[in-house]
């Protein structure tokens, strides 16, 4: 009888493998990276039975999979690191517990879910270039998160309280998105939080700014609709924390306070904002990231209110070369920063990994003289036993 349950048992293992579907890497970098290319798996496929290879780190580009699933994640039991890059995947359903970094870069992700269990290891995601217009409540699971860059999406609205309990968040970033409204409560304190980029939206406002940010170096708020009180009273506030401002605005239509342009009162239709600059990553032998713009990048501003030509055709022509510069000389400045913001990503990174291994060592360290320590007093008091028992004993005369 055992030896048919067994036999049972083989056979079910190998029909089930044959049903499987294995994705082999394309290429690899290092034994850790696999780089899958132009796959197809379709909503209606079993992705139960779909296999990677079992690497540290995989990168999946131009795939076309509308729908990734959790089954898909689970199959990702060995990945530490997932990137998305390109291709059409429009569905993301989250649930992992082994990942630590995930990276959805342009692949017309317009639908993001998240399961609302409490996750303790993913601590960078990155979800840019996308068609994403609203952020599920069920983020505010992701615990772990040090690294939030959730820029160049569509997202209009933001609960600063979804972030609350994320205590080891350093970054978040939430720049070139169609954000205009934020809220908070009175208790809101993210605690961790050094960076926090809001430049290129549609706010006029940040709520319990800075009280929320206690720990806050960095900010980026330029090209957006302040409102002029709020921009006034938040200045010096600014200044005694010592918050590093990173931009300004450049001409402004009405007010300008403190290098920003603001409003008495926000425009009731809001202006288009600028097209995403298409910056595209590419790999160098070193491993190390860089950024290009593509070849025709294309901006299209807010159209100004139909008024009369004015100037010669020389001026309007001189006028545009003029602009055009501007364009250009905005277009580096923005993919030098954004390099120095990778660097820095990868640098947090990498110290975090550090620091979990460190502290896994010291544990590790800890355990070992506990225990060495527990052996030590054993000996003495089982040599106190016999000593006590060996003496001689002295009579009375």
């Amino acid at each position: 009888m055992n030896n048919l349950l067994s036999i049972g048992i083989i056979i079910l293992i190998h029909v089930t493998a044959s049903f499987a579907k294995l994705y082999p890497c394309d290429r690899k970098q290092t034994l850790s990276s696999c780089y899958i290319e132009n796959i197809t798996i379709g909503s209606n496929e079993n992705h139960g039975s779909v296999r990677f290879e079992e690497v540290r780190r995989l990168i999946i580009e131009f795939g076309t999979i509308p729908t990734f699933s959790q089954d898909l994640f689970a199959n990702l039991a060995e990945a530490e690191s997932l990137s998305l890059k390109g291709g059409h995947i429009v569905s993301v359903d989250f649930n992992s517990d082994t990942l630590s970094s995930l990276r959805i870069d342009k692949t017309g992700l317009q639908n993001l879910s998240i399961a609302p269990v409490p996750n303790y290891n993913l601590d960078t995601l990155l979800i840019n270039r996308n068609l994403l217009t609203a952020l599920p409540k069920t983020i505010r699971y992701l615990f772990a998160l040090s690294i939030l860059d959730l820029s160049q999406n569509r997202i209009e609205y933001v609960n600063l309280n979804w972030f609350q309990q994320m205590d080891n968040l350093l970054i978040l970033d939430l720049s070139w998105n169609h954000i205009a409204r934020m809220d908070a409560t009175s208790d809101l304190r993210l605690a961790k939080l050094k960076n926090l980029f809001v430049n290129f939206n549609h706010l006029s406002q940040i709520p319990w700014f800075p009280i929320g940010f206690p720990t806050l170096g960095r900010i980026r708020l330029a090209d957006n609709y302040w409102n002029c009180a709020w921009v006034a009273s938040m200045r010096p506030q600014i200044w005694d924390r010592h918050i590093q401002l990173f931009d300004s605005d450049g001409a402004c239509s009405e007010k300008s306070e403190g290098g920003l342009c603001c409003y008495d009162q926000i425009p009731v239709e809001l202006p288009a904002r600028y097209e995403l600059i298409e910056i595209e990553f590419q790999q160098q032998p070193n491993g190390l990231a860089f950024e290009k713009i593509s070849e025709r990048p294309q901006m299209l501003m807010a159209e100004p209110e139909t008024e009369k030509s004015e100037g010669t055709c020389a001026e309007r022509e001189e006028k545009v070369r003029t602009l055009q510069k501007e364009k250009l000389a905005l277009m580096k400045e923005k993919v030098e920063i954004e390099q120095q913001f990778a660097k820095k990503a990868t640098s947090l990174q990498e110290i975090l990994r550090t620091v979990r291994e460190d502290l896994e060592a010291s544990e590790k360290e800890l355990s070992r003289y506990r225990y060495q320590e527990r052996l030590d007093l054993i000996r003495k008091t089982s040599g106190l036993k016999t000593e006590k028992r060996s003496s001689p004993v002295v009579g009375v005369r």
